[in-house]
């Protein structure tokens, strides 16, 4: 299992209910998990070195207190391993412009920052795919903006068997990834601060972000107006489904809000509650590895030589099937 986070920001809540936890789960025997900071991709759209090199160890940081153990994942900065960007060129030979011209984050990228079109903005896709390949993943967590990218890394997989033998695994998607709203019930990302919830937030101000701007059901006019949680409510009782005890089996939150036994305001402090329950104790883990630094950055070290010894394998063998020799 691999999956990869670019650079841009630390992380916030939606990254680590819908994504971390689920990363964690998957440290099993018998599961290998690669899990990387992709600094190289943050540099299509980030221009501070000092803040991207910041964000990598903020977000390793992160991954720790979370629960990933290296000793059971292995976690790496992509710029680590010079053996996925060798590959990345190789696929790139026999990868038509015009796919990639087509894939729709790329589309959506061009109109909103047609100044910033640059060939590694194009070749995004290669790259990642470089990055799904090299290890041999199978399996790879991804959003669905991200679903376009890893069918070309499933194409590209199939391309290259094909034609110079079976040396790829082609991987398969989690697609079914848990999907965490933001504060206006729209998604949450780290693009957009204003819709985003610092999962490193002291409590007490995430609660009052979810007081002022946590969406429930508009129609609940009054206290007594009954509501409709499932359809209603944009960004608070979802949460709660995630992480309120019981609340997926039994529905007493929802079943109170239908009732108008409980007021938006009740259930927005019973989703604190929760929220600390969760957060809390990854505060405090993060707040004792905030001052191991060096730990985290053996980590990034250790974490690099084993992965750029498991790519490195599959890139050598790339470049002998293409007839490149280096001598």
């Amino acid at each position: 299992m691999l999956s990869g986070i670019r650079a841009t920001g630390r992380l916030h809540f939606g990254n680590f209910l819908g994504a971390v936890r689920n990363f964690v789960e998957h440290q099993a025997e018998g599961n290998r998990c690669l899990y990387f900071v992709a600094d190289l991709h943050t540099l299509t759209t980030l221009d501070d070195p000092e803040e991207l090199r910041k964000n990598l160890l903020e977000i390793v940081t992160d991954y720790l207190a979370a629960g990933l153990d290296p000793e059971q994942s292995v976690i790496y900065a992509q710029s680590s391993v010079p053996e996925t960007v060798e590959l990345f060129l190789y696929l790139s030979m026999f990868q038509p412009l015009g796919d990639l011209q087509r894939v729709p984050t790329f589309k959506d990228l061009v109109k909103r920052n047609p100044d910033r079109v640059s060939l590694g903005l194009v070749s995004y896709p290669v790259l990642m795919a470089a990055d799904i390949l090299g290890p041999q993943a199978t399996l790879v967590p991804c959003g669905e903006d991200q679903v376009p990218n890893v069918e070309m890394a499933r194409s590209i997989a199939r391309r290259f068997n094909s034609r110079f033998g079976d040396v790829f695994a082609e991987p398969r998607m989690l697609s079914e990834m848990v999907k965490v709203p933001g504060l206006d019930g729209g998604k949450m990302g780290k693009s957009d601060a204003s819709n985003a919830v610092d999962i490193n937030l002291p409590i007490a101000e995430i609660g009052n972000l979810y007081k002022k701007r946590g969406v429930t059901d508009p129609a609940r006019r009054t206290r007594t107006d009954p509501g409709d949680p499932y359809h209603g409510c944009k960004s608070v009782y979802p949460v709660h489904e995630l992480i309120t005890p019981g609340e997926k089996g039994n529905r007493e939150i929802a079943h109170a809000c239908q009732s108008a036994s409980i007021g938006c305001g009740e259930c927005k402090t019973l989703l604190i509650e929760s929220l600390a329950s969760v957060i809390e104790p990854f505060q405090e883990r993060r707040r004792e590895l905030a001052k191991k630094r060096d730990y985290v950055e053996e980590v990034l070290v250790e974490g690099g030589k084993t992965a750029r010894a498991m790519i490195k394998e599959t890139t050598e063998q790339v470049r002998d099937l293409m007839g490149i020799r280096q001598y």
